[in-house]
């Protein structure tokens, strides 16, 4: 197994103040900018302390015993759709014949995982179990997609919902979807923002499956392709995400998982 670097976990109060920091640096140089990221990470490495370094096998289980998963509502708590494996746009089972169809990954999911893709939904409706429905009935009836595009969504009340089987490809982010986690964040965040809630849940999402999946890179969606996704709103909190989980904010993780 690799050893890498994680970071600790730091009280909800510290990220929301570095949030607030991170709106003072975006107004200067673009949070996403060498000034704004470095700024942020030498105030967390003041909370984190030296001992973040895992160097022992037994030092790392411990360590990972201290990042939980946030309670996740699961797909029949939220009234989940089965996936349509007749779907258009993603007909049928994956091959080399039919490369979009429904990919399933074979083997250790940390060997295939290497990023992890932050969006938005735009759309949000009266609250968030309807706007999670909401979310995959698009994706089946008018994308075509045999089931929700992504892995985990995150409300506005800072509810974690469970969408595609973490085990299955997604279809969140196009040419990049093989070995890239989805994660949407509940909203229009192109004109509104992101709650506290919703920005401290979404970040022990990533700080953990960032461990769990042995990741190395965060991007938003815009960083693949030309959209305005994940919103202007979100954009300054992408470097905080990051480096709370100890990922380089960039594209340059993303590989196509093997065969």
């Amino acid at each position: 197994m690799i050893q890498r670097k994680r970071n600790a976990t730091f009280p909800r109060r510290d990220f929301l103040g570095l949030a607030g920091m991170a709106a003072v640096l975006g107004g200067i140089s673009c949070v996403g900018g060498v000034l704004g990221y470095l700024a942020l990470d030498r105030a967390l490495r003041s909370r984190r302390g030296a001992d973040s370094v895992v160097d022992t096998l037994a030092s790392r289980q411990a360590w990972i015993k201290q990042i939980e998963r946030p309670p996740v509502v699961s797909r029949a708590d939220w009234n989940a759709r089965d996936p349509n494996h007749d779907a258009a746009n993603e007909p049928g089972f994956y091959s080399a014949a039919n490369p979009e169809g429904w990919r399933e990954y074979k083997g250790d999911l940390r060997a295939i995982y290497r990023t992890v893709v932050v969006h938005h939904s735009v759309l949000y409706e009266a609250d968030d179990p309807s706007t999670m429905r909401a979310i995959q009935d698009q994706h089946l009836d008018l994308r075509g997609w045999a089931d929700i595009a992504y892995h985990f969504g995150v409300g506005r009340t800072g509810q974690v919902f469970e969408g595609r089987a973490l085990g299955a490809r997604g279809t969140h982010v196009e040419g990049y979807n093989t070995g890239s986690v989805g994660v949407v964040f509940f909203g229009n965040l192109q004109i509104d923002s992101p709650t506290a809630e919703q920005l401290e849940q979404g970040r022990r999402l990533i700080d953990w499956l960032a461990l769990r999946l042995e990741l190395t890179h965060l991007a938003g969606h815009r960083d693949f392709e030309l959209t305005e996704c994940p919103g202007q709103n979100m954009v300054p909190y992408l470097s905080l995400f990051a480096v709370s989980a100890g990922l380089a904010l960039d594209t340059g993780g993303y590989q196509s998982a093997p065969e």
